[in-house]
């Protein structure tokens, strides 16, 4: 079932837009006429791709990974040889953080710890086997900044793999295939996911 019509996400979904609206920068989702941006995906996903925050076309739109770098996920996708059902994809941060300049920013770690409790029980509500951390925000929110692209580590039962946000691919020219590599010998040594 996808992450917005979920019925087990139904709780954590409405406390998360709860707590959204309380942080400072919500008032960038008001004066953008923007969302709050949830998650997209299987609610069974094997494989939990979870992101920064939204861009401007995420938060136009109000789903996850739907601009540029939704584009380079969806091909790292159909590399890995996910299916529609085996993956989801979200954000550490819901709301898109806006400098003073109306450019998009990192999230900061106190913005990360805002939701840090809402990630989580997403995370456990999921369950998936393995989750892809796209870039240092999402790995700041577990306590892995140190990890290092292509590395796995074991957290709490699940395998946890960083590479790079697509963002950062697509602003170097590349677009990060060669970088998946442990992740498709994840996977396939996990067939039975």
């Amino acid at each position: 079932m996808e992450l917005d019509a979920s019925n087990k996400l139904r709780v954590v979904r409405e406390d998360l837009i709860n707590h959204a609206k309380k942080h400072p920068l919500f008032l960038n989702v008001k004066k953008t006429s923007g969302h709050i941006v949830f998650g997209r995906g299987s609610d069974e996903a094997k494989v939990l791709f979870i992101g920064e925050a939204p861009g401007f076309t995420e938060n136009e739109t109000g789903k996850p990974f739907v601009g540029r770098s939704g584009k380079l996920l969806e091909e790292w996708v159909r590399e890995l040889n996910l299916t529609q059902d085996d993956y989801a994809i979200m954000n550490v941060v819901p709301i898109i953080p806006l400098s003073q300049e109306n450019k998009i920013r990192p999230p900061t770690p106190e913005e990360i710890n805002y939701f840090l409790p809402q990630t989580m029980k997403m995370v456990n509500i999921i369950n998936p086997k393995v989750i892809v951390l796209l870039g240092k925000s999402a790995a700041r929110a577990f306590g892995k900044e140190s990890m290092r692209v292509g590395e796995r580590v074991n957290y709490e039962e699940k395998e946890m793999f960083f590479i790079y946000h697509p963002a950062y691919y697509l602003r170097n020219g590349r677009k990060g295939l060669e970088d998946l590599t442990n992740l498709k010998k994840i996977l396939e040594n996990k067939k039975d996911l």
